[in-house]
């Protein structure tokens, strides 16, 4: 028979536990108590916990920095030592220990997951006196922590031939040190990788441009040996970089890395489909809380719970469950979880409050989902939290819906193509006498050249604002129109940059030098193809846009 189990365990860890606890679950450990999975809104929160103390015959404490210097966790294992109950300790991080836990018996989850879990299992089903006290110094860490560290330190190496980026170096020089530490951000890490080889392009054109290398290129020993392994990076990068680029997205959203990271390290996890299929659930006085950015959420949520027979509340007291809509623009609640039951959904990253963070999340940063299932299980609040409920987060998880994250994403791109654009076209006119045409005529030849350069800054100003108020919903970017507006000012600066390459082009060819330079067009031609096919894409997403976009407040 499974013992009742106790999961006590900091939320730094909170990947790892996650994972544990449905792999236990699926073995037929049916009674675990884990805070977000078993705090039922509208009882007392401290009760609830005292009462899985008791109930609860093992504990699995998950040893960390952080949760050893918990007070709350030293409480849990406190009461498990003055009732003699049994305790095992999961040591996901070598940390000195109180001596009172010195002597417990333990398992090292630092290396092979799996090898750990099937211990573990053996230990649970058969209490086995320790020979060795548990590790409280040493580090270590799975097989996969190494690779992506391996593969993060080559990404790293190349990002320094995307510096002109800034971003991308940012990210990804450092990413190997984070990765040991556990404190990188996902959501950074894979922008940077899935852009680097896009930026690398730009830096291959340029080695091209300078001579560095040309189709005949070939290593050569009366050279210096920096002149060769440059020779020999310009060429990898071509073929090599995607394939790393690629194997440290997938290594970064492994499971192992999963468990490994801090919660900003962790793929979110979205409400899972389950349709219960009552049509006449028991009448709810609801009320919603909610900012008046995210009205139009509002509404669509009240539709629906209206359409399944819930009465709405004249104010947030005498509601007899709260729907609280978190967001940047509302991140706390009137309403009291220790006497209501109070549901918080999740619209948009952003910092929660210290009050409504132990409880689970419905998740609504994708997009509005799920809308009838969320009112056929309103009265059913610990069936509800099952059903749609996430394991909680932080503000450096990001998560948007994916036309947003989309738009992000091509604004990125069309910012890094612009500057490596400029810089190859100067390049490609410098191999083209550019000095020569300078001498005869400075003014006609260095306006267009400082014009391009103001365009490739304008750009990237727009871009920063709009990238802000797409992913933020902040800003005067926010706006759809505001926003539209920035497009078509992207749209005419690249345009005219196209012109300007025109102007320069017929300038050289005047003294009889052909030009047959092509990047001053390509951001051109990047954005409008981009623009029409996630124009396209939007038509299919409209009341996504619609409720991702903040309403106007009057």
């Amino acid at each position: 028979m499974k013992p009742n189990t106790f999961i006590s365990y900091s939320r730094q860890c909170i990947g790892f536990v996650d994972d544990l606890f449905h792999k236990l679950e699926k073995l037929g450990f049916s009674n675990i108590w884990l805070d977000y999975l078993s705090l039922v809104p509208g009882r007392p929160w401290n009760g609830q916990i005292e009462k899985g103390l008791e109930q609860s015959d093992l504990l699995l404490l998950i040893v960390s920095p952080e949760s050893i210097s918990s007070r709350s966790v030293e409480i849990e294992w406190r009461h498990f030592l003055d009732k003699k109950k049994r305790i095992i300790l999961l040591i996901f991080q070598a940390v000195t220990l109180p001596r009172e836990l010195e002597q417990l018996e333990w398992v090292d989850f630092r290396g092979a997951f799996f090898f750990a879990f099937r211990k573990l299992l053996k230990l649970i089903e058969s209490p086995t006196p320790m020979k060795k006290s548990p590790p409280q110094s040493g580090f270590k860490a799975p097989l996969t922590v190494w690779l992506a560290v391996l593969f993060g330190v080559i990404t790293s190496i190349y990002s320094v031939f995307a510096l002109w980026t800034f971003l991308i170096p940012l990210v990804l020089i450092p990413l190997p040190y984070r990765i040991l530490k556990r404190d990188f951000n996902l959501s950074q890490a894979q922008t940077a990788l899935w852009t680097l080889p896009i930026a690398l392009f730009f830096t291959f054109a340029l080695g091209l441009e300078l001579g560095l290398v040309n189709e005949n290129a070939d290593f050569d020993e009366s050279k210096s040996l920096l002149y060769n392994i440059v020779l020999f990076l310009l060429f990898a990068q071509v073929f090599f970089i995607p394939i790393i680029s690629f194997l440290e997205l997938i290594l970064l959203r492994s499971p192992a890395m999963q468990r490994w990271g801090r919660p900003e390290a962790s793929v979110p996890k979205f409400a899972s489909l389950y349709s219960p299929n009552i049509s006449q659930p028991k009448s709810v006085r609801y009320y919603i809380d909610y900012a008046p950015q995210d009205s139009r959420i509002a509404r669509e949520l009240e539709i629906v719970l209206k359409k399944y027979g819930h009465t709405p509340a004249d104010d947030i007291q005498s509601a007899d469950e709260v729907l609280v809509l978190l967001s940047r623009f509302k991140t706390d609640t009137q309403a009291d979880p220790e006497t209501q039951v109070v549901y918080p959904i999740l619209l948009q990253r952003t910092k929660i409050s210290e009050k409504l963070s132990p409880m689970q999340w419905i998740d609504f940063r994708k997009g509005i989902r799920n809308l009838d299932v969320i009112a056929q299980l309103l009265p059913e609040p610990e069936k509800l939290l099952k059903a749609l409920g996430v394991r909680p987060t932080t503000s450096g998880q990001a998560a948007m819906p994916n036309i947003v994250l989309a738009w992000v994403d091509f604004l990125i791109i069309i910012g890094m193509v612009n500057i490596g654009s400029i810089f190859s076209y100067i390049i490609e006119l410098m191999n083209l006498h550019l000095g020569f045409i300078i001498e005869n005529e400075p003014l006609t030849m260095l306006q267009p050249i400082f014009l391009l350069f103001v365009s490739m800054v304008l750009v990237g100003w727009l871009i920063y604002f709009m990238v802000r108020g797409l992913s933020q919903r902040q800003g005067r970017m926010s706006s759809p129109v505001m926003l539209g507006l920035g497009f078509f000012a992207i749209f005419f600066l690249v345009t005219w940059q196209a012109v300007l390459g025109a102007d320069l082009d017929f300038l050289f060819i005047s003294y009889g030098i052909p030009s047959d330079a092509v990047f001053s067009v390509l951001p051109f031609f990047i954005f409008v193809f981009g623009v029409v096919i996630l124009g396209l894409a939007s038509l299919f997403n409209l009341r996504t846009l619609r409720c991702w976009f903040p309403a106007r407040v009057k």
